[in-house]
């Protein structure tokens, strides 16, 4: 165990956690009205984030407080707040009729996310490819398959979709595929694809 990646990595998916309230909102405020704040709510961090990038200076100034969690990657490319944010709304969007898909795709997102990287770093012995172990995956895998038997889904359902989110996490981040921005959509539509059967 690496015990100063993993403090360095908890700050992190603690502040992942927090898209989380998403689904908050959602709950609270209902589909249409949800969709409506997120969408403007989208709009704003995608204007902060190509001020960011267009601004070297503004970019320093808005990154200093958030040093501790964000990766050198993203000090030039679009943060993982924008992926987050903009999977959470495409998630409502496509899939916001049926609160279950919506919970699972989240929390797929936030927590199985979150597992990986931090069983990874807590409990990684086997490498399975550039910075994942069998050990993240399987927790993300665990996780995700846990909030489906939580959500009353099933165990077949559950394990598809969780098996589904699992392999978009494990997929490499790139300039053009981040995880943040896809799991939640492959969850919940992996999900639908095993309950219409």
């Amino acid at each position: 165990m690496n015990e100063t990646s993993l403090l360095r990595e908890m700050p992190r998916k603690i502040f992942h956690l927090l898209s989380l309230l998403y689904y908050v909102l959602y709950r609270t405020l209902g589909l249409k009205r949800t969709i409506f704040w997120m969408a403007l709510w989208t709009i704003a961090v995608s204007a902060a984030e190509t001020a960011r990038l267009c601004f070297p200076a503004w970019n320093r100034i808005i990154l200093r407080p958030f040093s501790s969690i964000v990766r050198p990657e993203e000090n030039n490319r679009v943060s993982a707040l924008f992926h987050t944010t903009l999977g959470s709304l495409l998630a409502f969007v496509f899939f916001g009729k049926d609160p279950k898909s919506v919970a699972f795709a989240l929390g797929c997102a936030a927590l199985g996310d979150a597992a990986a990287a931090l069983g990874g770093k807590a409990l990684g012995r086997h490498s399975i490819g550039p910075g994942k172990t069998l050990e993240g995956t399987l927790s993300c895998l665990a996780v995700c398959m846990g909030i489906g038997l939580f959500l009353g889904l099933g165990w077949a359902p559950s394990l598809f979709a969780a098996a589904a989110a699992t392999a978009v996490e494990y997929a490499p981040v790139t300039s053009w595929f981040n995880d943040n921005l896809w799991m939640p959509l492959v969850a919940a539509g992996a999900l639908q694809l095993t309950l219409r059967k």
